[in-house]
């Protein structure tokens, strides 16, 4: 049944599973759930309202996958964390360095060891309060709004807004030059980050 698999499908598309594991697991989801609706059927309800009622009674596959995850792969979101931390903060002091240097060509970049260190710390800091409030948002509200965009992205460009209103620059140099700026950037590179690892590095198993 196309509903079936499609079922199932979101369940392991993005799961730390190899090709192997993901056919079998793909094989016994779909077998549990045809015989759970034979078994409706069987009782008397029809084709439809059987499927129905056992994905029903599955759950919502969004919130299984997660669970996978949590079994296959306890340490899947602090690893994502730590490397999306880096990520970002190597990003920014690249984009830092070229802005600079396209800017200010005469003047030397202003990454150094302690720029690094201290915004690697500052991102760590920041970005680990604001991913548990995240969490903990999505466990008291179950609904589709609420996802990296509207959390992460949003709130950055309304703020940005204000503070481009406030400070008014003349030129696109001199917003360049701003650090208010730091922020989107910071923002922007971190869910790029995020993302990439969910739906690359993330989908495979790490081994040993």
């Amino acid at each position: 049944m196309e509903i079936v698999k499609q079922y199932v499908e979101k369940i392991i598309a993005n799961l730390p599973i190899n090709d192997d594991e993901r056919t079998l697991m793909n094989e016994e989801f779909e077998n549990h759930i045809l015989e759970h609706i034979d078994e409706l059927r069987m009782v008397g309800y029809t084709e439809q309202q059987a499927i129905q009622l056992a994905l029903q009674s599955f759950g919502e596959a969004h919130h299984i996958e997660k669970e996978m995850k949590k079994v296959l792969f306890p340490h899947y979101k602090w690893i994502r964390f730590c490397a999306v931390i880096v990520f970002t903060t190597f990003t920014l002091c690249l984009s830092s360095h070229f802005i600079t240097k396209w800017l200010e060509p005469r003047n030397d970049s202003p990454i150094s060891t302690d720029v690094i260190l201290s915004l690697l710390f500052l991102c760590t800091v920041v970005f680990g309060i604001w991913e548990l409030l995240y969490n903990e948002a999505k466990k008291a509200y179950k609904t589709k709004w609420l996802n990296v965009a509207t959390i992460f992205i949003v709130p950055t460009f309304v703020y940005e807004m204000i503070v481009y209103w406030q400070f008014q620059p003349d030129t696109l140099e001199d917003w360049l030059l701003h650090d208010e700026l730091l922020i989107p950037l910071y923002v922007i590179f971190y869910v790029v980050g995020r993302q990439l690892y969910t739906y690359s590095i993330g989908e495979r198993k790490i081994r040993g």
